[in-house]
């Protein structure tokens, strides 16, 4: 997979550019605040349907303007697509197929896939659990779309039962039989959500293993493995699966009802993620977070590339930055054979590796540098 082509028009403080990108590694480089992460948003936005940082879609656009656009030409292993985004400050996004408009955003999603890696993921290993089960549920979505639509189903109903759970006594009487048909539906979600969970990080654990062992030459061993609510030998079937996860809503309404909210359920999933034996959000140093966390997103592309014939397109947000200089080796010898695109504010750490393409940003304009020209006046 490989972006060939994106243009942006009052996207953030881009005013209007087009910005070509080439196979290998394209470095987009510049002084704080001029753009660089601009583009790696507007490209992850076809990834995910959304910012990987703003919180609302207005953000998006320039401050002067009431729309912005983004149009992206990529390339899969069976042809080339352009897609399109319309961000208005006042209406729902809009994204367009080869043209064509989509009826919901989360028919982009699948169509393009990308693995970012940028400074707060870093902290993957020691944040809440929260935050891995968002590093599962984005990865999970890009190859299985429908996840997206079970995740949905499932925090609606689970609010519903929610509000249930939270009403006066006299209000929740009424409403136990059809708490009950929500803890059925509840049950069922979860089975298919967990079940697709565990098959996930299943792959994960394999292709983590093999990283962070290059990284620290076998001294050290990861384990991933699922935390949920359900017994490793549930998951043999679904119904054994669905059964677990019904039996324990059933069984403690007593419980949810002193709380006011469900206590069980794939809300409440973690990743248990082990260094030798020892709890990493424990136990682990900084460098082996880092290494960890490295090896978690390494791992994403590899699982994306098995599954779909083809590397996904790698962002890097101004990560080689937080990394010492045997993790910048280690990112930079491992990922030929894939298309990457780096932010950073120093492009001399990437001088001595082959095949890059240097971008120089300013302003939110593309500033012709010796690289730049000397590619245009070979073309």
């Amino acid at each position: 997979m490989r972006v060939n082509k994106i243009e942006f028009e009052a996207f953030r403080n881009i005013d209007s550019e087009v910005i070509e990108l080439n196979d290998g590694i394209n470095v987009i480089y510049g002084e704080n605040a001029q753009g660089k992460t601009n583009v790696l948003e507007g490209i992850y936005l076809f990834a995910r349907g959304k910012s990987f940082r703003a919180f609302k879609d207005k953000e998006l656009v320039k401050f002067d303007k009431s729309t912005a656009y983004v149009k992206m030409d990529f390339s899969n292993k069976n042809d080339s697509v352009l897609l399109g985004a319309e961000i208005s400050k006042s209406l729902p996004k809009k994204f367009y197929r080869n043209k064509i408009k989509l009826n919901k955003t989360s028919e982009i999603i699948g169509e393009f896939r990308a693995v970012l890696f940028c400074p707060s993921h870093l902290g993957i290993i020691k944040d809440a659990p929260a935050v891995r089960r968002k590093f599962l549920d984005v990865a999970i979505s890009q190859l299985r779309p429908v996840y997206i639509k079970m995740m949905t189903r499932y925090n609606q109903v689970l609010e519903e039962r929610n509000a249930i759970l939270k009403m006066m006594p006299e209000e929740r009487q009424n409403n136990l039989e059809l708490m009950d048909i929500y803890s059925e539906e509840l049950a069922s979600l979860c089975a298919d959500i967990a079940d697709i969970r565990n098959e996930y990080i299943k792959k994960l654990d394999y292709w983590v293993k093999i990283f962070f062992d290059e990284m620290t030459n076998g001294r050290e061993a990861p384990k991933i493995t699922y935390e949920s609510n359900a017994n490793e030998n549930d998951f043999e079937s679904r119904e054994l699966l669905k059964n677990r996860y019904l039996s324990l809503l059933k069984n403690n309404k007593d419980r949810e009802l002193r709380y006011g909210a469900t206590l069980f359920g794939i809300h409440k999933d973690d990743l248990k993620i082990e260094i030798n034996g020892r709890d990493s959000r424990l136990y682990s140093s900084q460098g082996q977070q880092r290494s960890l966390s490295l090896a978690m997103k390494m791992a994403e592309g590899e699982i994306s590339r098995e599954q779909k014939g083809e590397y996904p397109v790698f962002l890097f947000d101004d990560v080689l930055s937080e990394l010492d200089d045997s993790r910048k080796k280690y990112i930079l010898s491992n990922i030929k054979g894939r298309q990457v695109i780096i932010t950073a504010c120093d492009k001399s750490v990437f001088e001595n590796s082959e095949g890059c393409t240097f971008i120089n940003i300013k302003d939110g304009k593309r500033i012709f540098g010796e690289e730049e020209i000397t590619k245009e006046a070979e073309n």
